[in-house]
């Protein structure tokens, strides 16, 4: 890719120096910015020469030239075997008359000493006979040529180029036209015929061609004119020189991992190597900077996870994290590689979204239809945070519920009096908080909507309007009526007299009538009116409702005495004494009994009649104001009874004797229940 419409590429280098490749060709591709590169051999390439390539290129751009380097391998083929010379018997030659001859010298020191040779022999119609020959060869004395040095151990470099002087080997300086050779080629090195200086015939890479690393030459030294010649030994040792940084698989490591990775857990294998022949040993190291947090760690070249990658931390602002790794060899100088760490951590939707309370929700009766009664709230603690949405399950024709914002809308009218509570099932799912969108969470929660009650309703009274009779005796803590009123709103009531004059004389206590004291009435003029109509207002508070009672007051010719009689009862006491006693004759104990009983029977006679004649009295008077008003009798005690009782029976129920301190006129009265009788 290039921003440059005509981009030029060329070859920097290759390593081992060989020209085997044609400069690259251009080729355009749909993409206006990317360009197909096309590298075409120009010859063949030698294993046994070199089996690996390393190739430069250049990428000319308006900022400078950008390098990048790839490795071309050469893989082995099996080529036909080559037999040096001594191996090859195409030297001799036989003629017609069978003479065997020599094309070649022999050396006897250097070459093999014998020969065996097939001789096959035929005539003109194809038959045939084979025989051998063997040929000896004899040594013929000459004193070898020396060298200076017979034997030498040299070191070089790899890698210092083509035509890099080795050594050089010298033979007798006291023989003259000395000439120089290989016994045998070798292809790395080449040697001068008159000087004996050994060079490096191409650039030598260990790295191409391991077997480079220790090299024995055999050089020949020989003299024309003396027939003279000697053999020197060159063992040429070729160093490794650190010059390739490691090779890391893969260069960039850019990984996208969940959130939820394990501390530990292995994110991928990182492997390095160093294609120099001396330097393999490689190491790794992890380079941390401001944007790994120590999220990763290496062990055994893995890289793993160090720290959690927990998306739902409220801390974390970034989800991509970078990182190097140093591959770093073990020449001198080291040489290092970097290899890039592009991790991204993607969301995962762990937890379901909680709402919030409170989960009960008070609203008063006389909150308009349409209005937010509450904002419901549900967190969540995937990243990013309470990305929910609100739905209602169940109750959704009565409420409505805002989707983004929780807001609970209010779609009926309430009344609490006719329903005091509803009842709703909302849902709250969650989004965007994971790499599959269709990953979603829910939370649900049931809503209670309590309505308040408020005073909005008139206490309702049935009947509004009351009547009673009642004697003028009736004591104060006895009740009169009682009201029958209820209020829609449940709210305490309270009664109160509002009328005039009924104010003084009757009083409420809850909704309950009561006088406030005994009404009075004396025989020559009544104190107190008979007849009443009390204006009762019965309030819950804020509204009122007025209800009518009529007390009609029977009168007696009696008053409550001023002074109360208290009785007190006593336990009985048993007490035993003994005495003497007269025991007559039954007959005089019957005749004293019968006169006795005769003169009780005389003097309480009159008494009986004087009390018979007041209670026929009294009983004209009271008896007949009632009927007008009831066909019931009314009793003593202000209530009205069914049937008349005798007046033995009322003597009966009263239990004191008073005296009425306006009129002077004597009574008996019931401590308990207020009644009275006038004795005269």
């Amino acid at each position: 890719m290039s921003g440059n419409p005509d981009p030029k590429v060329q070859i920097i280098s290759i390593t081992p120096d060989d020209p085997v490749l044609e400069d690259p060709i251009i080729n355009p591709t749909n993409d206006t910015n990317v360009f197909n590169v096309q590298i075409v051999l120009n010859g063949s390439l030698d294993y046994e020469t070199a089996n690996l390539l390393t190739v430069r290129l250049g990428i000319v751009t308006p900022s400078g030239v950008v390098e990048q380097t790839f490795s071309l391998s050469v893989s082995d083929t099996n080529e036909p075997p080559q037999c040096e010379a001594q191996f090859q018997l195409g030297q001799f030659h036989i003629d017609e008359k069978g003479s065997i001859t020599s094309i070649q010298t022999f050396d006897y020191q250097e070459e093999p000493r014998q020969f065996t040779l097939s001789v096959v022999v035929r005539d003109r119609q194809g038959n045939n006979c084979t025989g051998s020959v063997l040929i000896k060869v004899l040594k013929v004395y000459s004193e070898p040529l020396g060298f200076l040095l017979p034997s030498q151990n040299v070191t070089i470099l790899e890698n210092e180029g083509s035509e890099d002087i080795v050594t050089m080997v010298t033979a007798d300086p006291n023989v003259t036209d000395v000439r120089y050779t290989f016994i045998k080629p070798y292809p790395a090195f080449k040697i001068g015929q008159e000087d004996g200086i050994i060079k490096t015939n191409y650039n030598l890479d260990l790295e191409s061609d391991r077997t480079l690393e220790k090299n024995l030459l055999l050089v020949r030294a020989f003299s024309m004119s003396e027939d003279r010649s000697g053999t020197a030994t060159v063992t040429v040792y070729v160093q490794d020189v650190n010059e390739h940084a490691p090779l890391c698989d893969p260069p960039v490591i850019v990984l996208t991992v969940p959130e939820t990775t394990e501390v530990g857990g292995n994110l991928g294998q990182v492997r390095c190597f160093d294609v120099d022949v001396s330097n393999q040993n490689v190491t790794l190291t992890l380079v941390e900077n401001s944007l790994s947090l120590s999220k990763f760690r290496l062990q055994d070249g893995q890289l793993q996870v160090n720290n959690s990658l927990d998306y739902d931390v409220a801390d974390v602002t970034h989800f991509q994290y970078e990182a190097t790794i140093l591959a770093t060899d073990s020449g001198t100088p080291p040489l290092t590689t970097e290899v890039r760490v592009l991790i991204t951590v993607t969301p995962v939707n762990e937890f379901d979204p909680g709402f919030l309370g409170p989960l009960v929700i008070g609203v008063r009766e006389d909150t308009r239809k349409g209005s937010v009664i509450a904002s419901l709230s549900a967190v969540d603690r995937d990243w990013p945070f309470n990305a929910v949405r609100y739905s209602i399950l169940e109750g959704d024709g009565q409420f409505s519920l805002d989707p983004i914002g929780g807001q609970l809308y209010l779609g009926v009218d309430l009344d609490f009096e006719v329903q005091q509570q509803y009842e709703l099932k909302v849902k709250a799912v969650d989004f965007d908080q994971d790499v599959d969108k269709t990953k979603q969470r829910t939370g649900i929660a049931e809503i209670t909507i309590q309505v308040e009650n408020l005073n909005d309703n008139a206490p309702v009274c049935d009947p509004v309007s009351y009547e009673s009779t009642i004697f003028s005796t009736l004591a104060s803590n006895k009740p009169i009526l009682m009201l029958t009123c209820t209020d829609q709103d449940r709210d305490l009531l309270t009664a109160t007299i509002t009328s005039g004059a009924a104010v003084d004389r009757f009083q409420m206590t809850g909704l309950t009538l009561f006088s406030r004291n005994i009404f009075s009435f004396v025989p020559d003029g009544v104190y107190d009116d008979t007849d009443y109509e009390i204006t009762i207002s019965v309030s819950d508070g804020k509204y009122s409702t007025s209800v009518v009672a009529y007390i009609y007051i029977i009168p007696w010719t009696t008053t409550k005495p001023t002074t109360t009689t208290t009785t007190t009862t006593k336990n009985p006491e048993v007490v035993t004494v003994i005495n003497e006693f007269w025991d007559p004759e039954p007959w005089f104990v019957a005749a004293l009994t019968v006169t006795g009983a005769l003169l009780l029977f005389l003097l309480t006679l009159p008494l009986w009649l004087k009390l018979f004649r007041v209670g026929t009295e009294e009983q004209d008077g009271p008896d007949k104001q009632t009927s007008s008003r009831s066909s019931d009798q009314a009793s003593l005690d202000g209530t009205i009874s069914l049937s008349k009782v005798s007046i033995q029976e009322d003597i009966m129920r009263f239990d004191g004797k008073a005296q009425d301190p306006v009129s002077g006129r004597s009574y008996l009265f019931n401590s308990a229940t207020g009644e009275r009788r006038w004795l005269e």
